[in-house]
């Protein structure tokens, strides 16, 4: 089927029999095209042939000025491309291009090889990849935010999460507390020294840090020396003393945490971990992949980019793990939607313990893209047939 875009009227149209309409986005409709002399085609495949509507798909992004969109328009692309096989169209905008019922956003347009402008109604779904916190964090996303609670839109990924927010949140499920580590807000020297001593080795974490930044893995021997490392380096003090020292700005906020550090098992000698990937199906948690990252230069995190390594799910995790890992996510599932509302997609960090059982590290909402082909395929159906399920639902008439 083919739809067109009447770059004049600033309307779309489609290109079947004329006295047919179709339903678009959530409260709009499509007529046949009036033979407009400029315009934008889009194909897409729907899957049935009298289709009642056809979904609108919004990924909002942020962008820099007037015109300079941020974002991961790899992924974008081939998240549009997926829709419009499905029957569906799927654009980006960023806040700021909301105006009234109307959103000036941009598609990929296939002919023409480029994204181009156009105006679209108020679409059936939002995915949220607005890229950064600060992003979220201005008057056009406030004003974001009252545009979908006007129009009842399912909104994947509400926001950022915050670690010590996540981490009370689980600790209250008695189900998952075994998988916690010890954590506690950093407020004073006191309190910070006697979880060291407590625990002899512990992570230093900012709560509103991602890919590892910030983070320090900290070690106290019988002497009271520190061993201190980053990704980048390894640094040694002859006391603790000598460590806050250096590191004052961990008391002159509120968002960072100490976590315990619990031996993990390892493979070759060096600590794995899994990144768990979850979605929303409209009507229930689905695990969609396990990618498994092995730490290699560095031994306080795992990242691939901090040159951590890939390994294969199959090396070390059996039927039972799976299983396992399975029922942790319903759990986490439910109380991130119970505490946020919905929650379309999140990552959970997780690892084996050396003697039994397992870390449950943290969760991300707005997962980065997963290096494995399969899982990143697995992911994108998905969360089409999410975005579909939703739209069906979300459909005034």
């Amino acid at each position: 089927m083919n739809i067109l875009y009447d770059r004049g009227k600033k309307t779309f149209f489609h290109g079947e029999d004329s006295i047919t309409t179709f339903g678009f986005a959530k409260s709009s409709f499509l007529l046949s095209s009036k033979d407009p002399n400029e315009y934008y085609e889009f194909v897409i495949s729907p899957k049935k042939k009298n289709i009642p509507s056809i979904p609108l798909i919004g990924i909002v992004s942020s962008k820099e000025g007037r015109n300079k969109y941020k974002g991961n328009f790899e992924l974008f692309r081939a998240i549009q491309q997926d829709v419009e096989q499905a029957g569906g169209i799927c654009f980006v905008f960023s806040p700021q291009d909301v105006f009234g019922d109307t959103i000036a956003g941009i598609i990929y347009n296939q002919p023409l090889n480029k994204w181009v402008k156009c105006l679209f109604p108020v679409p059936n779904v939002i995915y949220n990849r607005v890229p950064s916190r600060l992003a979220e964090q201005n008057h056009a996303y406030e004003k974001f935010l009252d545009f979908i609670q006007k129009h009842r839109i399912p909104f994947f990924n509400p926001h950022f999460f915050n670690k010590w927010e996540i981490h009370e949140l689980l600790s209250k499920n008695q189900a998952l507390q075994a998988y916690l580590p010890h954590t506690e807000r950093i407020t004073d020297e006191e309190s910070f020294i006697h979880f060291l001593t407590t625990h002899k080795k512990m992570y230093v974490k900012h709560s509103l840090a991602s890919q590892g930044k910030g983070i320090r893995l900290i070690e106290i021997d019988s002497s009271g020396r520190i061993l201190c490392k980053s990704i980048k380096k390894i640094e040694r003090f002859v006391n603790v003393s000598r460590l806050l020292q250096t590191y004052r700005d961990w008391f002159t906020s509120n968002h960072w945490i100490v976590q315990e550090a619990i031996p993990c098992k390892t493979l070759h000698d060096h600590r794995y971990d899994f990144r768990i990937l979850v979605l929303h199906t409209g009507e229930d948690f689905r695990l969609i992949g396990i990618g498994v990252r092995m730490s290699q230069r560095q031994e306080v995190t795992t990242h691939v980019p901090t040159g951590g390594k890939i390994i294969s799910l199959k090396e070390v995790a059996d039927t039972q793990t799976k299983k396992e890992i399975s029922r942790i996510v319903q759990v986490c599932g439910g109380e991130l939607a119970k505490s946020f509302g919905y929650v379309g997609e999140f990552s959970i960090d997780l690892a084996p313990r050396e003697q039994e059982g397992f870390v449950l590290f943290e969760i991300n909402s707005k997962p980065m893209s997963f290096d494995e082909e399969e899982i990143e395929t697995n992911r994108r159906k998905q969360l089409v047939r999410t975005f579909f399920t939703l739209s069906a639902k979300n459909i005034e008439g």
